[in-house]
């Protein structure tokens, strides 16, 4: 509950408290979009409460893309990969779709020299997800390209689509 007000079971984390920050030096529209208008800070972090009131990060909201009308997250795909026992590390990004608005792309890292081709990837991602989260198409990298922050860095794989 908040302020006597259900709360969803999944949605943005806000908080407030006095020690949290009540805006953004001299910058009032960033203010404007991080501030609810009873004093709650947007995280843009998104979380999922279970049946017991634990709660479970998403992912974040800058992040979600929408197919076909439905909301991906693309850490919760890519966990979902990762669990595959010959997929090393995975990384999702949305590609625009004249019909579904965006969909998953996914890049792979085997474990190994393990064997494994796409429609391995999809199968074990239709098995294992909701089917709109499947990756529409998989493609075999050797290594992740890492930004600065030593985060795996999306726009760089972005990048190879175009080319």
């Amino acid at each position: 509950m908040r302020d006597g007000r259900e709360v969803a079971d999944e949605g943005v984390l806000e908080a407030r408290c006095g020690a949290l920050m009540t805006h953004y030096h001299k910058l009032p529209e960033a203010t404007a979009k991080a501030m609810t208008a009873d004093g709650y800070y947007r995280t843009g972090d998104v979380f999922r409460r279970d049946e017991n009131g634990f709660f479970f990060f998403v992912g974040r909201e800058d992040d979600m893309f929408v197919c076909g009308g439905e909301n991906i997250f693309p850490g919760d795909v890519e966990k979902m990969l990762e669990r595959h026992p010959a997929i090393h590390q995975a990384a999702v990004i949305p590609v625009p779709d004249e019909l579904k608005g965006h969909k998953p792309i996914a890049f792979v890292v085997r474990a190994g020299n393990a064997a494994l081709d796409e429609d391995a990837v999809k199968a074990y991602a239709l098995a294992n997800a909701p089917a709109y989260q499947h990756p529409r198409r998989v493609i075999f990298i050797d290594e992740m390209p890492l930004a600065g922050t030593n985060k795996i860095d999306k726009r760089a794989l972005a990048q190879r689509l175009a080319l």
